[in-house]
């Protein structure tokens, strides 16, 4: 082997290992302590509140699950208001306050029933 076929290979190998790397940093998805997820699709389902995983365009499909509490406002009033027994209309605000318990069976149930969060 010559020094120019030496060299060759040092630079076919770097190349190759620069490819492999963006490919990587391309395809790994982190979570982060307000936004887990689960991705679907080949090898099943996988739910990742820290960490990440390698997540495949084609072959994965992800659902975001927000994890910061959510404030929800019912309000009746006006037309809709409350009767009561005294034929009283009463106009009632209720808030509600929710949030994913951070266990991978709540985060899979809440991506399941809540949908993608964004």
């Amino acid at each position: 082997m010559t020094g120019s076929d030496l060299i060759t290979a040092i630079l076919l190998a770097g190349i190759l290992i620069a490819v492999v790397v963006y490919l990587l940093y391309w395809l790994y998805r982190r979570s982060s302590k307000d936004v887990a997820f689960v991705r679907t699709g080949l090898g099943g389902e996988k739910v990742v509140i820290s960490g990440g995983a390698l997540v495949l365009p084609i072959i994965h499909d992800v659902t975001d699950v927000g994890m910061n509490t959510l404030r929800l406002e019912a309000r009746r009033g006006a037309n809709k208001a409350l009767i009561t027994k005294n034929r009283m209309r009463v106009n009632v605000t209720a808030e509600f306050y929710v949030r994913v318990k951070p266990d991978a069976a709540s985060v899979s149930l809440a991506a399941q029933s809540l949908g993608t969060f964004r």
